[in-house]
């Protein structure tokens, strides 16, 4: 019996040490905020388009026969007359003699003929010769006159075809891949592609637009406010400025598109034809709007949204309507917010309306992306 008083004692004395000692409150959740920017930014549409070289040419023979030399580097810059390829023109060289030893030997009928002529015109009078004699006699220069009309025109031909031997470059451009080498022969009447030639200064851009669009261009291009952005890369790092400069004359009636062509300088020479790139016609632009970081911008089930720190540093889910991008990095907000509103720019990983924050300071901000 005293066993037990004894133990009941010892779990009185016991019970006050095994009370729960009270967990710490959590410390406040911390979010980076920023308020909106007030800006002017451009109104503009983008479009897919490709660069298309402003004047291409395939080079093909105009004769037959082997080609025995080349003097340039495939896809090397070539200047306008520079020798490209020579075919061989021995054959040419020899028919272009031909038709200067005809012509010779006409002239030299022709003066005979006419000399014949003059002699005895004044014995037709006499009836020292017939009428029909002399008449055979101007027939005969009429003739030889024929015939150097003749031999000029092929003399003329020959010394074409001799040119043609000769391939030269009808435009400052860059050259392709030569797809007969030399040595090889080529036909003349075979359409044979020797090498493609590209003029990328200045170049031109394609792209469509829809119809509905054609009307707020065209009208901005009345105005002088178009202008026309092309980015290569995808993160928009390169733009090229150019010019709107062709609008063509139908619509598509199949795809409700019309196409529309710019010219740019290129004097990089950094767009190549073929290149797939984003198109930018800037409109115009707006005046004073609201921006905010891309990071500060969330989608729900009702659309876009963000956090707003209220002034009693508690939690708003605020409901928006997103406008233009500015710059790939801001957005405009054309309802929803105010100027002097706190966004929150990081920390939006479990938050949720009403929850209590501590604004993070600058340069806390700034050491934890140093950090990322």
């Amino acid at each position: 019996m005293k066993r037990k008083i004894n133990y009941l004692l010892l779990c009185l004395l016991w019970l006050p040490s095994c009370e729960k000692t009270p967990l710490p409150s959590p410390p406040p959740h911390k979010v980076a905020v920023t308020k909106p920017l007030v800006h002017d930014i451009p109104t503009y549409v983008d479009y897919i388009g490709h660069i298309v070289a402003k004047t291409s040419v395939t080079v093909k023979s105009q004769v037959s026969g082997n080609i025995v030399a080349q003097y340039f580097v495939e896809g090397q810059e070539v200047k306008r007359g520079d020798l490209l390829l020579v075919i061989d023109p021995r054959p040419y060289e020899a028919n272009l003699a031909k038709a200067e030893a005809a012509l010779a030997q006409t002239y030299a009928t022709l003066h005979y003929d006419k000399e014949t002529t003059f002699r005895y015109g004044p014995l037709v009078k006499q009836d020292f010769i017939s009428q029909l004699n002399y008449d055979q006699y101007v027939t005969n220069v009429l003739v030889d006159e024929a015939n150097v009309a003749q031999n000029k025109a092929e003399l003329e031909t020959a010394q074409i075809n001799l040119g043609y031997c000769y391939i030269e470059a009808p435009m400052n451009c860059v050259t392709g891949k030569l797809q007969v080498k030399t040595g090889n022969y080529v036909d003349a009447n075979g359409d044979t592609e020797l090498v493609l030639l590209n003029q990328i200064q200045p170049i031109l851009v394609d792209f469509y637009v829809p119809e509905t669009d054609l009307l707020t261009i065209q009208e901005k291009q009345r105005l002088g406010m178009l202008k026309l952005i092309v980015y290569p890369d995808a993160a928009h790092k390169h733009p090229f400025e150019g010019e709107l400069t062709l609008i063509d004359n139908q619509v598509n009636t199949s795809t409700g598109a019309i196409l529309l062509e710019g010219t740019l300088p290129n004097q990089e020479k950094i767009l190549w034809p073929g290149h797939f790139v984003d198109v930018r016609l800037i409109l115009g632009e707006t005046k004073d709007a609201l921006l905010i970081p891309n990071d500060a911008v969330l989608v729900g089930q009702k659309g876009h949204y963000t956090y707003v720190v209220k002034p009693d540093l508690t939690i708003e889910a605020r409901t928006i309507h997103i406008g233009q991008r500015y710059d790939d990095s801001y957005v405009a907000i054309e309802s929803g917010l105010k100027v002097d509103d706190q966004v929150v720019t990081e920390g939006q990983l479990n938050l949720y309306p009403g929850m209590k924050v501590e604004i993070q300071q600058a340069e806390e901000s700034n050491e934890k992306q140093g950090a990322s």
